[in-house]
């Protein structure tokens, strides 16, 4: 038995009957708000969150210009905001790495935590009722922590896409 064996039976044998359903639906439901809460938490920590929305709303604004001059075709409209393109190309990449910045710090040990649970929950989460099909953890994990992280995101305020 190889340390990864070792390691996931002990968590098996520590979460006793939380690894199998019902209670292991809810275990990955918690596991899921506990990792979306600390994600989201480290967000808020590292990030200016002010800054980021705003040029959030640079963006949009010129884009949504952009298009509507596009659309109209409007040359004028058109040449005046390509003169700002190479502004914009910078905000946008000013933007991403701004939102990326935490990804370093919680990308590695999320990979870990999920590789470990992974061998933890080898039996299925949970069944679909309609049809009787089995649910696997990642996509249980995956299915609740996409729903988590989005409120979590506006609850703590670290959403950044503009709202206009």
């Amino acid at each position: 038995m190889n340390w990864f064996e070792s390691l996931t039976e002990w968590l098996r044998a520590a979460l006793g009957p939380f690894v199998e359903p019902p209670l292991s639906t809810a275990f990955v439901v918690l596991l899921a708000f506990a990792i979306s809460l600390l994600v989201t938490g480290l967000q808020r920590l590292i990030l200016d969150v002010n800054v980021i929305r705003q040029q959030a709303l640079e963006l949009s604004k010129w884009r949504k210009e952009l298009l509507k001059a596009q659309r109209s075709r409007d040359a004028k409209a058109i040449e005046k905001l390509m003169r700002k393109k190479p502004y914009m190309d910078k905000l946008q990449a000013s933007y991403t790495s701004q939102t990326m910045k935490p990804a370093i710090a919680y990308t590695v040990p999320l990979f870990v935590l999920y590789w470990l649970f992974t061998g933890v929950f080898t039996q299925p989460i949970a069944y679909l009722p309609l049809i009787g099909s089995p649910i696997p953890f990642w996509v249980w994990y995956f299915i609740a922590y996409s729903s988590f992280y989005p409120m979590l995101q506006r609850a703590l305020n670290v959403d950044f896409q503009s709202s206009d």
